[in-house]
């Protein structure tokens, strides 16, 4: 049931620092008979949940800081479970794949559009139906206006879901709800979410010293920018974009790597298509999308000789090497097309040689989205780190 209602709006200065709310409304109220309808669509075959817990969704409007350290508005939607008796549960900050570039592409859109790039709120549901709160974020520049999301950028990534734990922390401040988050807070990211997740632990000591991060969850995670072109050309357009829009042409450009037929309408295309159309309209292989000295350099991890520049682009916009020492749950699929097996089980030693303990699991025969198979894995080692933290 829609409830539409405004709780408050701050009307404080422009940016009044980052995480701060600019406001909050109570968008939705679910039963739990409700969030199991809507678990059900994302667990097709079974294993959904049972809910435990009715679920209120409220949207939220909060400061973050942009790329030119400018205030910039994100949005996004709380999940609060509604507990009769006072409690603390684990706070579940998540990252979501990739929907798309333009504002019609932002993940709070999806289940207002009945489209499906992953059924986002559903599995947010799923999760408040245990007992957790969680927070779901649009990705920075999701609704500025000529603004296109800064994809795969760490900063944006990591800022946008760090000042999501700020603003969580700063409703629950006035919220009168008997529920409140856990101090430590547990971020988890589905693809591209992954990337933002461990882009969060990279710059959190500096960015957001006073939070704390119980552990990481990764359902597919997509750190490295160099291996999801070679693995993944579907996205790896909106990709090249982005980062010759902040790079400049110069240092990165675009007819260096791509064919002239993707390259004559590259800014249109992007902007134009969200994730289904992205995987409809592009190659599934590189080697329909790159020119060939681009894609032999790549096939054969030439980029830092042959390529210099654009390698070490690449290299400082992957995530989650900086040594931050969080737990990490890797979720992985054995049938994965975006994240090729022997990288992912490198990148998770890399993680235990700069001081994380990592669990890493695979599914065999899954596919890249575990994070229905790995709910009950995930739920149980969320908690578990949560309570360790406390």
């Amino acid at each position: 049931v829609l409830a539409g209602v405004l709780l408050w709006f701050t009307a404080a200065p422009l940016f009044s620092g980052a995480g701060s709310l600019i406001s909050v409304t109570h968008e939705a109220s679910y039963s739990a008979r409700e969030v199991n309808s809507s678990s059900a669509r994302l667990f097709i075959g079974g294993g959904a949940p049972v809910a435990i817990f009715d679920v209120d969704v409220y949207a939220l409007r909060y400061e973050s800081t942009g790329l030119e350290l400018e205030a910039t508005p994100i949005y996004a939607h709380l999940f609060v479970p509604r507990y009769a008796r006072q409690t603390t549960r684990p706070l579940y900050v998540f990252g979501a794949g990739t929907t798309g570039l333009s504002d019609g592409c932002r993940t709070s859109r999806e289940h207002e559009a009945g489209v499906n790039w992953g059924l986002y709120r559903n599995h947010m549901l799923a999760f408040a139906g245990q007992g957790v709160i969680g927070i779901l974020p649009d990705y920075m520049y999701f609704g500025v206006a000529d603004r296109l999301q800064a994809y795969f950028v760490p900063d944006a990534g990591g800022r946008v879901l760090l000042d999501a734990v700020r603003a969580t922390h700063a409703f629950f401040e006035d919220a009168g709800t008997a529920v409140r988050p856990a101090q430590s807070a547990v971020f988890a990211g589905f693809s591209q979410g992954g990337h933002a997740i461990f882009a969060a632990a990279d710059i959190a000591a500096e960015y957001a010293p006073e939070l704390e991060i119980s552990g990481l969850i990764g359902y597919g995670p997509t750190t490295n920018i160099e291996q999801l072109f070679r693995e993944f050309s579907v996205v790896a357009a909106p990709l090249i974009y982005t980062y010759a829009e902040i790079y400049g042409g110069d240092r990165f450009d675009p007819a260096l790597m791509l064919q002239d037929r993707w390259l004559e309408n590259l800014a249109v295309d992007v902007r134009r298509l969200c994730i289904l159309g992205l995987q409809n309209y592009y190659p599934w292989g590189p080697e329909g999308l790159f020119r060939r000295p681009f894609l032999n350099a790549l096939r054969n991890r030439q980029l830092d000789t042959a390529f210099p520049e654009i390698h070490s682009i690449l290299t400082k916009n992957s995530t989650g090497l900086s040594g931050h020492g969080i737990p990490v749950l890797i979720l992985q699929g054995g049938n994965d097309v975006v994240v090729n097996l022997q990288d992912q089980a490198e990148f998770a030693q890399d993680l235990r040689d700069r001081g994380s303990e990592v669990e890493y699991i695979v599914y065999p025969g899954n596919r890249h989205d575990t994070r229905q198979i790995g709910f009950t894995e995930a739920l149980n080692w969320m908690i578990e780190q949560s309570l360790s933290q406390e």
